[in-house]
């Protein structure tokens, strides 16, 4: 019950328009799972090694740990690589960059400790709050709600998720808006969003949730969305240009 009641106070977070920002970023990911042997912390580790040369990093290279995630991805992975770009032109310049790089390599590589899934997931994200400008924290927890739009336009959607900083408090780092673009299992064009927010602190998701299932507030009814149940993640920092 408490999950359904977390669920229907972030869509009603959703529904009340604050502002929205046209800022895209691109969103690349895949999911992986752990070999014997290794955890999670090895993964990290590992990826934290990697040479990330500014011919061939992305802006910032998360590791998405599934803690509670509906569905059955817990089932099948055991995390997510979530690659984001300031745009097309610098994905496609950084994966040719990638691509076309010589053999021979020094130390561990992510096929050394994960096997990771040949289906790559290309998302427009947008951001729907203004970054504190502080550091990105080392592991940051996230909530994240997949919807159907059931008629609410995509600039409806991102304007809507503006709301969630008042709504869960201040220490949500940031909330973004997700659509898929490229990959994945097959759906009508525009017709599901993503939501995320991330916090600042274990802390400060804690009193977050706390303060939701506290004030229980009823879905807009001029907001045709219908969400899924909930998702918690723990989210790695990687990589990030000018963290």
């Amino acid at each position: 019950m408490k999950n359904k009641l977390i669920t229907i106070c972030l869509l009603a977070a959703f529904s009340s328009p604050l502002f929205a920002q046209s800022n895209n970023v691109v969103e690349r990911g895949f999911a992986c799972n752990i070999k014997d042997g290794f955890t999670i912390n090895d993964v990290v580790g590992v990826m934290k090694g990697f040479d990330w040369s500014e011919d061939i990093s992305p802006g910032v290279a998360i590791l998405r740990e599934p803690l509670a995630v509906s569905g059955d991805f817990q089932n099948d992975w055991d995390f997510v690589v979530a690659f984001y770009y300031p745009s097309y032109v610098d994905m496609v310049e950084k994966r040719t960059a990638f691509r076309s790089r010589t053999g021979g390599t020094e130390g561990y590589r992510l096929r050394d400790v994960a096997d990771c899934g040949d289906r790559i997931r290309i998302n427009n994200v947008w951001f729907a709050l203004e970054s504190s400008g502080d550091p990105i924290p080392e592991v940051a927890p996230s909530m994240a709600l997949n919807c159907e739009l059931n008629g609410l336009s995509l600039s409806q959607a991102i304007s809507n998720a503006g709301n969630i900083r008042n709504f869960l408090g201040p220490e949500v780092r940031q909330a973004f808006v997700i659509n898929r673009m490229f990959g994945g299992p097959s759906m009508p064009q525009n017709s599901q969003v993503g939501y995320r927010a991330i916090f600042n602190s274990s802390d400060g998701f804690a009193e977050a949730v706390d303060r939701i299932t506290d004030n229980i507030q009823l879905p807009n009814p001029d907001n045709p969305q219908t969400c899924n149940v909930g998702s918690l993640w723990a989210d790695h920092l990687i990589f990030a240009r000018d963290n």
